[in-house]
């Protein structure tokens, strides 16, 4: 017999946001709050190149 095993590979990717804010705790409470509140897209993001997360190539459990 055959099966099809699902597998998969997790990628990530680390971006930036600018905001005006007086100190640096206060900018990020201000990101994470937008993120929170759904204000804060991924689209408005400055994204980096995608890269593959390390040990995460593995099965999902899933086959056919």
């Amino acid at each position: 017999m055959k099966f099809k095993v699902g597998v998969e590979k997790r990628m990530y990717a680390t971006g930036t946001v600018e905001v005006d804010c007086d100190n640096d705790l206060q900018a990020i409470r201000l990101v994470q709050d937008r993120i929170d509140t759904g204000a804060l897209q991924t689209a408005s993001v400055e994204w980096s190149d995608a890269e593959y997360e390390a040990c995460s190539f593995m099965t999902t459990g899933d086959i056919d």
